[in-house]
């Protein structure tokens, strides 16, 4: 019997609809159930790629004992944590105080239904208790138990634990002037948690915390720099360490592109196998700059197979990018006709036994794969079959006797041949919801790295992307009078976008121009930056908030700087409006950005780690990288802007004629006849330049590069 979940948009609810659990969404129905019939609120918070979340669907949310229990003792409640991080956010922070420990997905959490404060929290839950956790069926009892007998108990749990979220969200501790700069602080974190075997942040699970290492790569500098410190030197390695452990391991898919979520070991060989926009939106740019920064071929490859990744595996046939694979999937064998249907399991679409591996490659290939890909070591994925890594490389194989052109040739054949075998296979599930966050995102990122490594085909689907979100998640119901939306999905928009939605799409706007300059996108940019003003910023604290001011209303309103796998939102934010500010002379923007980053100087020093992109945001600010404006309209300045725009060490943009009066120093280079260029310092702007090699030597004496 179909529950309420049916008319979501989230694919991940419709995996839930046919449940017998009387499933609601997250809605202002469900919630006066719960308080008119007096019954707690079973709240569920997954999403769609999340294999632990389809474990405990099978094993609990589709057994008809176990969902009698739920639909008779609480109001159910579904929400996908991706179209709804505002819930995810304070109940993974209730969780945490509740328990003790970090969360994760499923969560699973009781709320009392006359103010939603949470009173019993874990993530998952076997059906029968097991490696010390209790079976759900048992923590259903056990929780109703409490309900009608120690209510009094649970609601001076709530009270304490309400007050807990609320000092943890209001808290605004003053910088302590003895704690010292903390970037040197997360350096020094950054040194006692490297993985100097394996590259990377800590033991098992490891995840490639894209935020930490975008702020790496901006503490690292330019090589050729004079200003370049042993701080920058370290920060290097350790990037560098990094990318080179994660481009050659598991983490990566060596047949298909892109990157997984995490790897259950310290080794980075074995993924959890899901795919998602999220990592792969931040990991096309951090390996591009990487190219660039080290001339290294190998992390321009890295670079060109996820951007292939995200055009083959997530472009919508409608434009944009979904939003995950799923870590499951069918074996490679399944058969409709067998009595039982087969059940998906994780990795199968990835990995492979060594008759699988054979029988796809020539036979004149398979030595040198073998070698390649580590099928000629023991099995790597449950002992008795291989997920691919690059276990030796191309030098090694080259050693060995054999032509570097050739080998490299040969390695191209067997990775396609394997390919095109493994597209026959079940695929994946894919959740083909487009966000707006995420979407900006990728659509930064494949502007950032198609500017840095000239492929205009990049910046180009960057811009589509882009315009996609604006104008079916900004403009039309913006035009309708409903608001920015967060979600898009088969012609249907859904639930109000965050502030990490309007910063993303900022950020994205300050990338866009740079490739190409375009009228509306100031014109975008100037309307978001003032819509994070008027909804999501509080002067008096300064305070940027996750939720709009009219959002609904929920426990805490969460406040947005500390990364997650994605970085924070009020950081995005600032890098947008520093960027704004210096390139329209509009201080308003600046002032605002420092009063964000002043706001939370305490927690910048508290918890550097989890502000990494924060501290990168401060740096747009107190040390902004200089500002080149290329006016006129000639084949000079499209020149000029093509040698200029692949440098990651200066903004450059090439603005043409205009139809509309442009604010600040773009007046002054804007419709100009003759090829000048403006290089501007934070506010300050300098004389006008009208040679080229003025131009390089200019910034080549603002940035103390050594060469010339």
């Amino acid at each position: 019997m179909p529950n309420r979940l049916r008319d979501s948009l989230s694919p991940y609810l419709h995996q839930h609809a046919e449940n017998p659990v009387d499933w609601h969404p997250w809605d202002p129905e469900a919630l006066a159930a719960a308080r008119t019939s007096d019954r707690p609120i079973l709240l569920s918070i997954g999403y769609s790629a999340c294999h632990w979340c389809h474990v405990m669907a099978h094993e609990s949310f589709e057994d008809e004992a176990v969902a009698r229990r739920m639909n008779a003792w609480f109001v159910n409640v579904k929400v996908d944590r991706e179209e709804r991080p505002d819930l995810d956010r304070i109940y993974q922070l209730a969780h945490q105080l509740l328990t003790g420990r970090g969360g994760g997905w499923p969560l699973t959490v009781f709320l009392d239904p006359t103010d939603l404060s949470a009173f019993v929290a874990g993530t998952y839950f076997p059906p029968q208790a097991r490696h010390g956790l209790i079976g759900f069926p048992d923590l259903l009892e056990r929780v109703h138990d409490a309900w009608l007998n120690r209510r009094d108990e649970l609601k001076a749990q709530n009270r304490q634990l309400s007050e807990a979220l609320e000092m943890i969200t209001a808290r605004r501790s003053s910088p302590d002037p003895a704690a010292g700069d903390p970037e040197a602080t997360l350096l020094g974190q950054c040194d006692a948690r490297i993985d100097r075997r394996h590259g990377g942040f800590g033991g098992a699970p490891k995840f490639p915390q894209a935020p930490l290492l975008e702020w790496l790569g901006a503490r690292a500098g330019d090589p050729a720099s004079t200003k370049a410190s042993e701080g920058d030197e370290q920060a290097a390695q350790m990037l560098d360490d990094t990318l080179a452990a994660m481009a050659r391991n598991g983490l990566f898919d060596h047949l298909g592109g892109g990157f997984f979520r995490y790897c259950v070991d310290a080794a980075w060989e074995i993924p959890h196998f899901e795919k998602m926009l999220a990592d792969n939106a931040q990991l096309l740019p951090r390996y591009a700059e990487a190219a660039v920064r080290w001339g290294r071929d190998d992390y321009a490859l890295v670079a060109e197979r996820t951007a292939e990744f995200l055009a083959e595996e997530l472009e919508l046939e409608d434009g944009g990018l979904a939003t995950s694979l799923d870590a499951d999937s069918l074996p490679a064998d399944a058969d409709d006709s067998q009595s039982e249907p087969a059940l998906a399991h994780e990795g199968e679409y990835y990995v492979w036994t060594r008759q699988q591996f054979e029988a796809c490659l020539d036979r004149d290939l398979l030595e040198l794969a073998n070698a390649r890909f580590g099928l000629d070591g023991p099995a790597n994925f449950e002992g008795r079959r291989w997920h691919l890594l690059l276990a030796r490389s191309l030098t090694e194989l080259t050693d060995a006797g054999h032509d570097a052109d050739q080998v490299a040739a040969t390695l191209e054949r067997a990775r396609r041949q394997l390919l095109e075998c493994r597209r026959r296979r079940p695929r994946p599930g894919r959740d083909d919801k487009m966000l707006a966050g995420l979407n900006a995102l990728a659509a930064a990122g494949l502007v950032r790295a198609g500017r840095l490594l000239g492929r205009d085909d990049w910046t180009g689907r960057g811009e589509t992307i882009a315009d996609r979100v604006w104008e079916r998640l900004f403009a039309e119901p913006l035009r309708s009078g409903a608001g920015p939306r967060a979600v898009w999905r088969a012609g249907r928009s859904a639930h109000p976008a965050l502030l990490d939605d309007h910063a993303a799409l900022l950020f994205a706007a300050t990338e866009l121009l740079q490739a190409r300059w375009r009228d509306d996108w100031l014109e975008r940019a100037e309307a978001l930056a003032g819509r994070i003003r008027e909804n999501f910023h509080d002067a008096a604290t300064r305070t940027l908030f996750l939720t709009p001011h009219d959002h609904e209303r929920l426990p805490i309103r969460p406040t947005a700087n500390v990364d997650d796998a994605t970085p924070a939102g009020a950081a995005v934010a600032v890098r947008g409006l520093a960027r704004l500010g210096h390139l329209t002379g509009n201080a308003d923007w600046l002032e605002m950005a420092r009063g964000i980053v002043a706001g939370c100087a305490g927690e910048l020093q508290r918890a550097p780690m989890a502000c990494a992109s924060m501290l990168l945001a401060r740096r747009e600010i107190d040390d902004p990288l200089p500002l080149v404006l290329i006016g006129g309209g000639d084949d000079r300045a499209r020149q000029w802007h093509a040698r200029l725009r692949g440098r990651p060490d200066v903004h450059c943009y090439r603005v043409e004629r205009s139809d509309t009066t442009l604010p600040g120093p773009l007046a002054g280079v804007a419709g100009r006849p003759e090829t000048i260029a403006v290089v501007c310092l934070g506010m300050r702007c300098l004389a006008p330049i009208t040679e080229f090699d003025d131009l390089v030597d200019e910034l080549a004496r603002q940035l103390g590069d050594a060469r010339r």
